[in-house]
Formats: structure tokens, sequence, C-alpha cells
């Protein structure tokens, strides 16, 4: 009976030693400066298409660099509904664009219902500290509404802090 307690009590105190007995390195937490959704319903075809979209500015603790982010989601989507819809981001210092991205997100409207899709601009490494947002704005075409493409210009992120 002893070995047996013994034996429960070294594999418990053993269990233990990751624990207690080593550190892991903490991870770098990232510095965001985000905007609420902006939502915007699109008039087509069936169900209008509801679309929300996040806009951030990002920095990366450990190296400096710095990057928009956006993260977009919908819903009544499907039914081949747009024959565009491209989401322009960019990392902007002071009003500036440093760098930009575009995604393209015509594909995934039309073809699902509802989703969550994301888009980042690359790291933008050696910029000065101070005034960095991310900025977005989209442009779309709902098919057959006889109208051109539209632009619907997205309120930016606030200044990161760094």
């Amino acid at each position: 009976m002893k070995s047996r307690l013994l034996s429960t009590a070294t594999i418990g105190a053993l269990a233990l030693v990751p624990v207690l007995g080593l550190t892991t390195p903490a991870a770098a937490s990232n510095v965001y400066a985000c905007t609420t959704g902006q939502q915007k319903e699109f008039a087509t075809s069936g169900w209008n298409t509801v679309v929300n979209i996040r806009v951030c500015a990002e920095e990366d603790d450990a190296t400096g660099a710095v990057r928009a982010t956006a993260s977009m989601s919908w819903k009544n989507g499907g039914g081949n509904k747009f024959n565009n819809f491209d989401l322009h981001l960019r990392t902007e210092k002071y009003d500036v664009v440093v760098k930009g991205a575009v995604c393209d997100f015509t594909s995934k409207l039309n073809t699902v219902e509802a989703g969550v899709v994301e888009c980042q601009v690359p790291w933008t490494h050696g910029v000065t500290p101070g005034g960095i947002t991310g900025d977005a704005t989209v442009l779309s075409d709902v098919k057959d509404d006889g109208a051109a493409e539209a632009r619907w210009d997205l309120g930016g992120s606030d200044t990161l802090v760094q």
C-alpha cells in the first residue's frame, strides 16, 4: 500500500514540474487601434447583402513593424450578386500612405451566404513612431443594378500609440 501511495504522489509531483519548474518566454503582444464595425447594406437581388468592416492599425511589439488589417463579415451573400467587391486597405502615417493592399472578395461574397474574411497590408519596418493609422475604401459593383462602380470610404482607425 505504501509503494502505491508513493508512486501516486511521485506521479502527481512530476505532473507539476512543467508548471512549477519550467518557464516559457512570454509571447509578444501586439498593439492595436481599431474602428468599431462600419456597416453598409447593398441593394442586391433577393435579400440585400449587409457588410460590416472593422479597420485596425497594428504594431508588432517585438519588431516595431506596423501594418493595417481589416476584418469583414457579411450576411445574405451568395447568388452571384456582385461584379466586383474590392477592399483597398492602407497603412498610413499622418494620412500619407505608407503601404497598401487590395483584397478582392468578389468570389467569397458571390458564393458564400455569410462569412468572415481578413485583409492585411504587409508589415512595414523602420517607420518612426507616431501617426500610424489603418484606412480603407471599398469599390463595389452590384450586378444588374444599372449603376456604375460605387465607392465606400470607411473611417480610419485611431492612431496607434507607439
